[in-house]
């Protein structure tokens, strides 16, 4: 019977993170990039492509990072009575972040100032409210987790008339994460934790530091696609593959918040991972990521068409094998979070590092060759070395996890 009960849970925990995701990749996916799309030309829709980028990667590496160090190191706090730390290193995040932006902005793009203003301010809330959505995950309520991204969403949405009437892009972005900021601050009380330091920060923050640097080697090879075409193709190259992997990369904005729940649940102290649960839960992963692709085999040139009318002739020879990289690097990200909570943190480095050297080096002498055909080759080829080594060390580090607690028991 308590079986029962944690299954039904598990399955309203994903359905909630799904709708929650669902909603976010929407308002962004159908909305926010295609209106941009369509009010500007295919090299500043690369350059807003790039930029945007830029912002995830540091975003989502410095903040999606201290967020998941919060989820493993919550047991030990918790044991220890004790609070702080997070808040400390949240602070040096967000100074570190608006610096490396604005290096960034100033030496690559020189955008206009009030737009590199818009852009840091993005930066700023986006890395807080990463972080602080950690509240809903540490205590299981996936629930609040959706209202959280629809309000983010409906921020987004809000954001677009603020373009049409400012011309400025960013405000689009920028409503959004404070959207969902002030709902984190009307609904969790993690913003007033104390900015000390306790006994545990430096264990923390030693775990913080080499985690984000695999976060940020790991988001950077998201956008990797943008950093190589931009300088090698401009804004053009950038905007035809965006468009011709939309589709696939899709499915990682649906898969993220999936991975999520997985992973608050492997945090949870009395939660037992087995070699069977987590090949299950391979299997299971790739019947979805299969019948995906075969969804996007007849969707995905309608659906682009429809969003991107004026980028669709230049993506369309592209759309397959661009989304092929895209699903394949959707379901590693489902391997993901075995690897967070039962691997030593050193493998999340390895396994980038493999990762990152072959997508680089085979994305700049494909390109070189065979221009963005070539890339989407070297893109399938670099999706499938990360799958197999998240496959390989997972399995390794659950059998030592297991023998562990047969041992202890």
């Amino acid at each position: 019977m308590v079986g029962r009960k944690i299954k039904v849970k598990l399955f309203k925990d994903f359905g909630t993170s799904i709708i929650g995701s669902l909603v976010v990749v929407a308002s962004l996916q159908l909305l926010v990039y295609p209106y941009l799309a369509r009010i500007t030309s295919p090299e500043t829709y690369g350059i807003i492509l790039t930029f945007m980028g830029i912002l995830n990667i540091i975003v989502v590496g410095l903040g999606n990072t201290l967020n998941n160090i919060r989820l493993i190191q919550n047991v030990e706090y918790i044991r220890r009575d004790i609070q702080g730390d997070f808040n400390v290193i949240l602070i040096g995040t967000l100074l570190a972040g608006s610096l490396v932006l604005y290096i960034i902005n100033q030496s690559l793009l020189a955008r206009d100032n009030i737009t590199v203003i818009l852009l840091i301010f993005t930066l700023i809330v986006g890395i807080c409210r990463s972080y602080f959505s950690v509240s809903y995950r540490l205590k299981l309520n996936f629930t609040m987790n959706m209202v959280f991204n629809c309000i983010t969403a409906s921020g987004y949405i809000i954001g677009l008339f603020a373009v049409a009437y400012t011309n400025y892009w960013p405000l689009a972005f920028l409503i959004g994460e404070i959207s969902g900021f002030i709902f984190i601050f009307l609904t969790t009380n993690i913003i007033k934790e104390s900015i000390k330091i306790t006994c545990l920060f430096k264990p923390t923050l030693m775990k913080y530091i080499v985690l984000l640097f695999s976060g940020l080697m790991g988001n950077m090879i998201v956008y990797l696609d943008r950093l190589i075409l931009y300088p090698t193709l401009g804004g053009d190259g950038v905007a035809t593959y965006a468009v011709a992997s939309f589709f696939g990369k899709s499915l990682g904005l649906v898969f993220s918040p999936i991975a999520s729940v997985l992973l608050g649940y492997y945090a949870q102290k009395n939660f037992n991972m087995t070699r069977k649960l987590f090949w299950r839960i391979n299997q299971v992963v790739t019947v979805f990521s299969i019948i995906f692709y075969f969804l996007s085999y007849f969707l995905a040139n309608w659906f682009t068409s429809l969003l991107y009318p004026t980028l669709i002739d230049n993506a369309s020879p592209y759309i397959m094998l661009a989304n092929i990289a895209a699903i394949i690097g959707a379901a590693a990200n489902m391997t993901q979070p075995a690897l967070l909570r039962y691997s030593p943190l050193h493998w999340q480095i390895i396994i980038q590092i493999i990762y990152g050297a072959v997508y680089l080096v085979g994305g700049l002498i494909l390109l070189k060759y065979y221009l963005i055909f070539g890339f989407c080759i070297a893109a399938i080829i670099a999706s499938l070395t990360r799958l197999f080594a998240l496959y390989y060390i997972g399995n390794r580090s659950v059998f030592y996890n297991e023998m562990g607690e047969r041992s202890a028991n």
